[in-house]
């Protein structure tokens, strides 16, 4: 365990412990103001883009070597939060570091939160920006406008999806729906792979390790978890195949891999998912990581182990983009 693990872990444990004792609602506006204000200093070789994708708005974070590099690969990437909170800004770490070492455009997603929207619009957001990237007939305004070419059909390149804690939810929901959707026109190519860090995938609650990881987990427990649930999802069976994707069939998915800690109470959401997938025929990759926090990746600013975990995702996009 490296010392900025051990510190931070016992910050974030005392932030646990001392937000257990607000109300949920402060807890949740709190912890909302505090993810939206978060801000990352990134280099200056990394160059940030605002655009809008099927009026969904979206931040493009890409090596800027690569802003006019029609065919460099592109992450659709879904921030984690609870399905409430979170954003570009909370996120920007990850993606630029990922950007650089992978040498792909992260396309961040900045999806309509709970609970002023509700299940399903977080995923409707989603599938409507998935389904335009992939389209023949779609760009991007900053790509096109970058470009100068924007009635120009976009050329192939390679695409990836990926997302962390609920952004994992809502990346494998979105495969899920648009899989089940009848045959449309003026599709591209699905991804090359899918990347899920941390996922919240089984929103019953009800896996071993929920109990089990209670102590260990510096950030999440059942109560946490399902304060977010009935912000997101009221009324709705947490068995719902869109909302619990875990329980929605996993064949016909590109390669995946699942980063995830030991230590965190939804580490069984992603072995279960690991064991779906291969059962079924499919390729996934689990990098389980031991007495690390909750959806560690995201914290690349901080944590050695998360730039470690991103340096392996780098080499695995490497290898399913050639």
């Amino acid at each position: 365990m490296s010392i900025q693990n051990f510190l931070l872990s016992a910050v974030l444990r005392w932030q646990k412990k001392s937000s257990l004792k607000l109300s949920a609602e402060h807890r949740f506006r709190r912890n909302r103001k505090w993810l939206a204000d978060v801000r990352t200093k990134t280099k200056a070789s990394i160059t940030i883009q605002s655009d809008r994708i099927a009026g969904v708005p979206v931040e493009w974070v890409m090596p800027s070597e690569l802003v006019s590099a029609r065919q460099a690969p592109v992450c659709l990437y879904f921030h984690g939060g609870g399905f409430g909170m979170g954003g570009p800004n909370s996120h920007r770490a990850l993606a630029a570091y990922l950007a650089e070492k992978a040498q792909i455009k992260m396309l961040m997603v900045d999806y309509c939160l709970a609970p002023e929207h509700p299940f399903p619009a977080a995923l409707d957001d989603a599938k409507a920006v998935y389904l335009a990237l992939i389209s023949n007939q779609s760009e991007s305004e900053a790509e096109a406008d970058s470009a100068e070419i924007y009635n120009a059909p976009r050329p192939p390149r390679p695409l990836f999806i990926g997302g962390d804690s609920a952004g994992g939810n809502i990346a494998l929901a979105t495969l899920q729906a648009v899989r089940d959707l009848p045959p449309l026109p003026n599709l591209g190519a699905p991804p090359q792979g899918i990347f899920l860090l941390s996922p919240w995938l089984d929103l019953t609650h009800q896996n071993p390790s929920m109990l089990s990881n209670e102590k260990t987990d510096v950030m999440l427990n059942r109560q946490i978890l399902e304060e977010f649930r009935e912000r997101y999802a009221p009324g709705v069976p947490a068995t719902h195949p869109r909302l619990s994707p875990l329980f929605g069939p996993v064949d016909g998915l590109p390669p995946c891999m699942i980063v995830a800690s030991q230590a965190e109470a939804l580490y069984d959401d992603s072995i279960k998912l690991h064991q779906k997938i291969l059962g079924q025929g499919g390729s996934s990759t689990l990098l389980a990581w031991p007495k690390l926090p909750h959806a560690f990746p995201v914290m690349a600013g901080q944590l050695p182990e998360a730039r470690q975990a991103l340096d392996q995702l780098a080499h695995w996009i490497g290898q399913c983009a050639r």
